[in-house]
């Protein structure tokens, strides 16, 4: 209906004879059923004589609002109502040009009335506009020059609601609704005192001819939809929508454009306002029954009615709905329509950036391109090329499928999500822990989140700055010597002297680790006491790396006595002569450091 469209045109008194008769057109939609004289009036005798005939008291209605809720909250004047300058009843009606005369016709073909004919003249004013629909009031004149008060709404989703009552006949219940052309027709109930009656009704606007308006003459002649007649000028769409069309266009208000960003520019333009325009002319009712429409831009805008109105996309609403038009129809609404662009999947983000060719081309080595192409959703810590380049070497086979998995959580997680958590158990069993540093989101306390929070169709990308490499079951100090031939002289000794089950203990040990080479440099190997001494003075309490060792210059051990460390030469040197050949290798019970040879205490 066009009702809210008039509504906007008579405050700012449209001058021309186009937009008044424009104004009286857009008013069908207000016609009263209530607003009728009898040309046949009822003799209440003759009535009680006619055959007594079940009526049905069910009329078609919005699901909006049902005619009994608005015939109960109608009774008195709404909050927000504009009052007319005279009451509802049989008084003038203050006509200004938001009032309008109509020809209205009816015959009751059901119940006690029935054969009764019933036509006049109506006055009409809308006093209230509200979210579902636009409440009128008016009178009604009959032939005898009796006047009697009208109240009724029109619904967002196409439906008119009247409410009269007849001197002589009863109260009337009316539903109507207006077809392309404007006129109106419906069905009412007649409640009296003898019971039910039911007819049906009919109007036309009690006027010259209309002129023919196209959807452009319309928008044009509203002033809330400045912006949307300069953004069609702009995309040279005039010609098209003034056209012989039909179209069905939803008409976004200069308030919606103002909520945008930006208004978009050239082709991008013309693709967002031919995503408000459908082919034929397609009533509330019509897109409601539909559920969606294909726009000319080929996307498609869903359609769904629910007990707050009728919505578009989900969140555009329908705020007036069925202005027609010479060339179709038109649906005001209170949003842009903006088409959603369909994200990328993991696998697409990854093809997309040249930063990423490495993980690609391991993701396809390790046959997991498939996997991320799944509806998932997936959280994956995305390495960059530079990553991959800092590795030593590149794993290989099912090595490089685990270290991939360590790089894949099942589930959708936000970096405030992964904060929240500390940690995210991935796909390969092992967890990665998160944590805030120095103002960075780290994982496993090493790797920074460069760029975090990628949507994906299929989840969620973080690009991070180094590969993580999922945690080894680390074995013991013992177990670290036995697995390596040259440290065989270094496990005999530690046999003879009953410390294997010392170095195997949970409490951490710094252990440094002569060779075979280095046994066998020795003259003599020590006995008994002697060579306990000297294996204990290769042990420290505590987990010592090269760096904490270089720091603290000293290392207490567990023989008693002190060892030095120094850089001589970009070598650690142990006491001076001692050379570290290799450091900082990782035991479940402590860390061990490989020595050229062996320390005397």
């Amino acid at each position: 209906m066009m009702l809210n469209l008039v509504y906007n045109l008579t405050k700012h008194k449209m001058k021309t004879l186009i937009s008044n008769h424009l104004q009286k057109f857009l008013f069908l939609s207000l016609i009263l059923i209530g607003a009728v004289s009898c040309e046949k009036e009822a003799n209440p005798s003759d009535l009680q004589n006619q055959e007594q005939e079940q009526v049905s008291e069910t009329l078609p209605e919005s699901e909006l609002i049902s005619i009994d809720e608005f015939e109960k909250i109608s009774e008195n004047f709404l909050e927000g109502e504009s009052l007319p300058s005279s009451d509802t009843g049989a008084k003038e009606l203050n006509v200004t040009e938001e009032s309008f005369s109509l020809d209205f016709n009816a015959s009751i073909t059901r119940g006690a009335s029935r054969g009764t004919e019933i036509a006049g003249d109506i006055d009409v004013m809308i006093t209230g506009k509200f979210r579902n629909f636009n409440i009128f009031r008016g009178k009604l004149t009959l032939p005898n020059g009796i006047k009697t008060g009208v109240r009724g709404a029109f619904t967002v989703d196409g439906f008119v609601y009247i409410i009269t009552r007849i001197q002589g006949l009863g109260l009337v219940i009316a539903v109507g609704e207006p077809d392309e052309s404007g006129s109106i027709a419906g069905q009412f109930l007649l409640r009296s005192f003898l019971g039910f009656s039911r007819g049906t009704w009919s109007a036309t606007p009690n006027d010259q001819p209309l002129p023919d308006l196209t959807i452009v003459d319309l928008a044009v002649a509203t002033p809330s939809l400045s912006t949307l007649v300069a953004a069609v000028t702009q995309a040279n769409l005039v010609e098209t929508l003034s056209g012989p069309g039909s179209f069905t266009v939803f008409a976004p208000t200069n308030d919606a454009f103002v909520e945008l960003a930006a208004l978009p520019e050239g082709d991008a333009l013309v693709e967002v306002l031919t995503y408000h325009v459908a082919s034929g002319s397609l009533t509330a009712a019509d897109l409601i029954g539909a559920g969606a429409v294909t726009t000319l831009q080929g996307e498609t805008i869903t359609i769904e009615q629910t007990e707050d109105g009728v919505f578009l996309n989900g969140n555009v609403q329908l705020i007036m709905a069925d202005i027609v038009a010479s060339n179709g129809i038109v649906h005001v609404i209170d949003k842009v329509l903006i088409q959603e662009t369909p994200l990328p999947s993991i696998v697409e983000i990854a093809t997309s950036s040249d930063d990423f060719s490495t993980l690609v081309g391991v993701l396809q080595a390790a046959d997991l391109v498939t996997t991320l192409q799944g509806e998932g959703p997936f959280t994956v810590f995305a390495p960059t090329n530079d990553a991959f380049a800092a590795l030593s070497v590149l794993p290989e086979g099912e090595a490089l499928t685990e270290v991939l998995l360590y790089h894949v959580a099942a589930g959708k997680f936000t970096a405030s999500d992964l904060l929240e958590g500390t940690t995210v158990t991935t796909i390969q069993g092992d967890e990665v822990t998160v944590e805030m540093i120095d103002g960075k989101v780290m994982l496993n306390g090493v790797i920074e989140v460069i760029s975090a929070d990628i949507e994906a169709s299929n989840g969620i990308v973080h690009v991070i700055s180094g590969v993580l490499i999922p945690p080894v079951d680390l074995l013991s100090i013992v177990d670290l010597a036995l697995a390596n031939p040259d440290f065989s002289t270094l496990v005999s000794a530690v046999q003879a002297t009953d410390l294997v089950s010392t170095l195997e203990g949970d409490v951490p040990f710094t252990v440094f680790a002569p060779t075979n080479d280095a046994f066998a440099a020795l003259d003599a190997l020590p006995e008994g006491d002697t060579l306990k001494e000297v294996l204990l003075y290769h042990v420290a309490t505590g987990k010592f790396t090269a760096s904490d060792l270089l720091e603290a210059t000293t290392v207490n051990t567990v023989q008693g006595e002190e060892i030095t460390i120094e850089m001589v030469d970009g070598k650690v040197l142990l006491n001076g002569t001692v050379e570290v050949s290799l450091a900082n290798i990782e035991a479940s019970n402590g860390i061990v450091h490989v020595i050229k040879g062996v320390l005397i205490p």
